[in-house]
């Protein structure tokens, strides 16, 4: 169907109250059968059909009966008809269906596909023997592909569900089990029925799996499952988990409602992980970390996951968004809240300061494109429900908007406001609207108007700031900030932009497109955006402005946040044409002596915006090594490669940038050591968690080509999936042809699970010396990642990354000879267009600067 051309909401016409669900899964034939029973309510007009979403199964039986006063009466099903273009089974009646309550069974069967979503396999190996699992994964629309049912979110209904599975395997719900028949090789499981909810948190998984168990304060069970010989990879995750499923209690002022709480590490997951009510799914590297050998970032990862499907347990089960152009009501809140809660029950990570490095700087990278799609998106087809999916915009974006507003409004506004939406709207669905009316009741405020704009318009502003020290007035102006200069922006109106100043200011915010403020405190330093509190870019404008915060930064007078986002915008000013690369190096002499792993990622970043300039030119690439070398070689050697007992997490995380940046700076010490250490390795354990990566970097890149097989040899052997996917991307920094041509081969073996294979094309892509191959390889076998990965919420992804990183008129020709022709389909149409607008822009971004930044380099 066309993009542009919506499909029928079938919740008009039947809306259910409950569904009786029995599914009976052949693992060995791949196939399902089963029954399902949905009393309802028909709506609307009378008809002579009832339809239901279905994709890809096969009714071969229904029956109609309705419920009135006069008893029962069974309504004919004269025909059973599979709208297979629109995922639809119409139960056609010759006689008038009219509005009523009525009860709809049907029989059906499907199969078991490997796309990761509907019903799908985990294969996994334990004992030497392959084993599988068997999970779901519905969300967006993928419950259609199970049963027939209304799919869609307003759609919410009870479940009773039950399971025919293998006797003797662990078989999860989203409720406790309450029955169990067993049939000699097999056992029928009934479970509790469920709150009422839409059909897409619905999940179950049965096979081998083991599990450690916590309790709550309030006496609700967590399990965290895993494969069997990965049981013990869980107690992080779950520790995490009872003190983060208390705190939102708290936080909320509303229990979790259910008995239990389930996690679920698959071997086999397409994205990070899932919120199914009680019965939360994960990839295996976002649930399961080494209690003694894991990295810090690995921990740091897990609890942020698991914190942010918890919080889906009430943004999103509770309350869950009427229809997905509000999937950020689910998923913005979710980003904001992870932090809250791992702030919470981690207050020693400083996890705020990532929040800005990561979800801020994320957002506003992505935010910069022209088209890019706004927070709030209208959905008029199921294809295009994967595509809104846009982390940088619905996750990242979103999430910074919220933590905008509740340092606006402060947090207990905020936290009052979300206590009495989830109270008002438990069990229900909601629009935008409805939470911005406790928001205002809890802080006096019009929350609605604050917010409209940032909702449903792309993009944020520039803000122009013309002040020089010691003056009690500043001039200020905002437009919208684009990386391509030359874009259109049509749209002028101004955003309500909370200026977050280290200074008071007469006007805190900026509601217009011009101003002039008061200045309370005019002799000291005045820094915009105070700590990320904000959604904006400051632009000084006065030579003595910037170089008074460039001191204060040399001084030590500046928070972290701070300093990072000092660089960080730089970065996209000169991503924008409004300043120039060579300012941004030029910043980098006020860090001298920086001491925060934070602000050493934003001085990673400024790097790497010269490095993708000079690339493959000699003279300015060594210039660019030694200035590297320059500035991270002592903080290095002081750190040194092992890590202690005693490192702070920001120590360990520290520690591992620095290393990693003296290796990719070719300083012979550091690769000659990371080789020493390589050759004496047998198992990730050997080497201390924050610099293996390294490690691992040195002997892909510098070692031979026993290294290379050695190394290779033990990620296809490991079964940790947190330390494969390290192994992984040291693997793929090779620059031996025929070692890349290995790697490409590989990724299409069983060698790399389809959940994985994105990453490693995104490594080979970011590779220089693979790239070229890398995209070869794609155009080469599209037709086989359109079958293995086409229904996939990632599937888009190859386009993006591919915009991402081209930045020459060489490669646009390539990109737009092959994806051009691929602007029709509706699950890449929109990431083709924002893609060419990213590389037309980074082109134009190379002219203005690439030479400046050679002359730059020559003469240090």
């Amino acid at each position: 169907m066309d993009m542009g051309k919506s499909v029928a909401r079938l919740v008009e016409q039947f809306q259910p109250e409950h569904y009786e669900l029995h599914l009976v899964p052949n693992r060995d034939k791949m196939t399902f059968s089963g029954t399902v029973a949905v009393r309802g309510k028909k709506v609307g007009r009378p008809a002579k059909r009832l339809t239901f979403h279905q994709n890809e199964l096969k009714i071969s039986n229904a029956t109609v009966v309705k419920h009135d006063k006069k008893g029962d009466q069974d309504i004919v099903v004269s025909r059973i008809n599979n709208q297979d273009t629109l995922n639809e089974v119409r139960l056609h009646s010759d006689s008038l269906i009219y509005p009523g309550s009525y009860t709809v069974v049907m029989e059906f069967s499907g199969v078991i596909t490997k796309p990761m979503n509907g019903i799908y396999p985990c294969d996994f190996k334990h004992d030497g023997q392959d084993k599988k699992l068997i999970a779901t994964q519905f969300e967006s629309h993928h419950a259609r592909e199970a049963f027939p049912c209304i799919d869609e979110p307003e759609a919410k209904a009870t479940f009773d569900l039950t399971l025919t599975t293998p006797a003797g395997e662990p078989v999860l719900a989203n409720t406790p089990a309450i029955k169990e028949v067993p049939d000699g090789d097999l056992v029928t499981t009934t479970f509790a029925t469920t709150p009422s909810m839409s059909v897409y948190l619905l999940a179950f998984v049965y096979g081998e799996m083991g599990f450690r168990e916590a309790k709550t304060k309030d006496d609700v069970i967590i399990r965290a499952y895993a494969t069997p010989d990965n049981v013990a990879l869980t107690q992080h995750g779950l520790d995490d988990a009872v003190k983060i499923l208390e705190f939102f209690s708290d936080y909320f002022g509303v229990l979790y409602p259910l008995p239990k709480l389930d996690m679920v590490a698959l071997p086999d997951f397409a994205v990070g992980a899932m919120e199914n009510w009680g019965l939360m799914t994960f990839r295996e590297q976002c649930m399961l970390v080494d209690p003694k050998h894991g990295s810090i970032e690995s921990k740091q990862l897990v609890s942020t996951v698991v914190a942010h499907e918890i919080s889906h347990q009430w943004f999103g089960d509770l309350v869950t968004m009427k229809w997905w152009d509000d999937l950020w009501l689910n998923e913005s809140f979710a980003n904001l809240m992870e932090y809250c809660a791992v702030d919470a029950i981690h207050p020693e990570w400083s996890i705020w300061e990532q929040f800005v490095s990561h979800e801020s700087v994320s957002a506003k990278r992505r935010d910069s494109i022209a088209d890019v799609q706004s927070v709030r998106t209208g959905v008029n087809h199921p294809d295009e429900i994967n595509t809104i999916f846009d982390p940088s915009i619905v996750y990242a974006k979103g999430g910074s908007l919220l933590y905008m507003l509740m340092n606006y409004i402060g947090e207990e506004a905020f936290r009052a406001g979300l206590e009495a939406y989830f109270k008002k709207h438990a069990y229900g669905n909601t629009i935008a609207d409805d939470l911005w009316v406790t928001l205002s009741a809890s802080s006096g405020q019009d929350i609605g108007a604050f917010m409209q704009k940032w909702l449903t318009h792309p993009g944020y502003p520039l803000i122009d700031i013309d002040w020089q020290p010691g003056s009690k007035q500043a001039a200020l102006s905002q437009k919208r900030f684009l990386a391509d200069p030359t874009a259109k922006n049509e749209d002028t109106s101004p955003w309500h932009v909370p200026l977050s100043a280290t200074s008071k200011l007469s006007q805190p915010s900026l509601t217009t497109s011009h101003a002039t403020v008061e200045v309370s405190q005019p002799d000291d330093t005045l820094i915009f955006n105070h700590d990320g509190q904000s959604y904006y870019l400051p632009h000084y404008q006065q030579a003595e402005h910037l170089g008074q915060i460039v001191q204060a930064v040399k001084d030590g007078e500046v928070s972290t946040i701070d300093r990072h986002l000092l660089l960080d915008n730089y970065t996209m000013l000169q991503r924008g044409g409004v300043s120039s690369t060579t300012e941004l190096l030029d910043l980098l002499t006020a860090y001298e002596h920086e001491a925060s792993e934070t602000v050493w990622g934003a001085i990673a970043a400024s790097l790497a915006e010269a490095r993708r300039l000079v690339e493959g030119h000699e003279a300015s690439e060594t210039k660019l090594d030694q200035l590297i070398e320059r500035l991270v070689i002592d903080l290095a050697t002081s750190l040194g490669w092992d890590d202690k007992p005693d490192d702070s997490a920001q120590t360990l995380r520290l520690r591992g940038t620095a290393i990693a940046l003296a290796a990719g700076s070719k300083n012979q010490a550091t690769i000659q050591e990371g080789l020493k250490r390589f050759a004496t390795f047998t198992k990730p354990s050997d080497l201390s968690a924050s610099t293996r990566g390294t490690v691992y970097f040195c002997a892909a890149r510098y070692g031979t080509d026993a290294d290379f097989t050695k190394l290779l040899d033990i990620h296809n052997s490991w079964q940790n999936a947190d330390e494969k996917e390290e192994i992984a991307g040291g693997l793929t920094s090779t620059k031996n042809p025929d070692h890349i041509e290995k790697l490409l081969q590989l990724m299409m073996s069983d060698e790399i699970r389809r959940q994985d294979l994105l990453h490693w094309f995104v490594w080979m892509m970011r590779n220089r010396y693979s790239r070229e191959a890398t995209w070869n390889w794609m155009v080469k076998n599209w037709d086989w990642i359109v079958e293995a990965m086409a229904s996939d919420k990632t599937f888009s992804y190859f386009v993006r990354y591919c915009g991402n990183i081209f930045s020459t008129q060489e490669d646009f020709a390539k990109f737009r000879e092959f994806f051009e022709p691929k602007k029709s389909i509706v699950a890449l149409g929109r990431e083709i267009t924002l893609a060419t607008q990213e590389i037309t822009s980074r082109i134009a971004w190379r002219e203005r600067n690439e030479a400046d930044v050679k002359a730059w380099l020559k003469a240090l």
